[in-house]
C-alpha cells in the first residue's frame, strides 16, 4: 500500500511539474509551481516537499535569466510566510491561500528589482508589478485546482502545529 501511495505520489508530481513549466510559458512571470509546495505542507510529509523545492529550485533558476538566488529566496520566503501563517489562520482555509498569494505578489517585484540590480541588469518596474497582481491573483486559483486534482488516497489529515 505504502508503495502504490508512493508511485501514485511520483506521478501527480511529476504531471504537476510538467503543467506547472508549460503554464509558466505562456504565463510570464507567475510560478505555477508555488500553490504546488503549499500544497505539499498541507498535505504530506516534509521530506517530499524538499525534494519537490529542490528539483522545481533548480528548474526555476534554469529556465530564468537572473543569477542564482532568485528561486531559493522565492520558496524559502513562501515556507517562512506558511509557517508564520500558520501561527494565526488554518492552514487549508482559502483566506489564508489568498494572502500567501498577496505575499507572493508584493515579494515578486521585489525580489526581481533586487536580484536584476545585483546583475546590473535594467527591469521595468511596471511589467514586474504587473506580474506580481496577477501571481496575487492566481495563486489562489491554481492552489484550488490542484488541491481539487490531488489524490484522495494521498491525503492526510492536516496536523497542528
Amino acid at each position: 500500500m505504502l508503495q502504490l501511495n508512493n508511485f501514485i505520489a511520483l506521478l501527480w508530481w511529476a504531471g504537476y511539474t510538467i503543467l506547472g513549466v508549460w503554464a509558466q510559458r505562456f504565463v510570464p512571470g507567475v510560478d505555477f509551481l508555488a500553490p504546488g509546495i503549499v500544497l505539499s505542507m498541507q498535505e504530506e510529509a516534509g521530506h517530499r516537499t524538499i525534494w519537490l523545492a529542490l528539483i522545481w529550485i533548480l528548474l526555476q533558476e534554469g529556465i530564468g535569466n537572473l543569477p542564482f538566488g532568485y528561486g531559493l529566496a522565492w520558496y524559502g520566503s513562501l515556507a517562512l510566510f506558511y509557517v508564520m501563517g500558520r501561527w494565526l489562520f488554518e492552514a487549508r482555509s482559502i483566506l489564508f491561500v489568498c494572502l500567501l498569494g498577496l505575499g507572493l505578489g508584493v515579494l515578486h517585484p521585489v525580489l526581481l528589482y533586487g536580484l536584476s540590480s545585483l546583475a546590473d541588469l535594467t527591469i521595468p518596474l511596471k511589467p514586474a508589478v504587473m506580474e506580481g497582481v496577477a501571481q496575487a491573483a492566481l495563486f489562489p486559483v491554481i492552489w484550488l485546482l490542484a488541491d481539487k486534482a490531488f489524490p484522495r488516497r494521498m491525503r492526510q489529515d492536516v496536523r497542528p502545529l
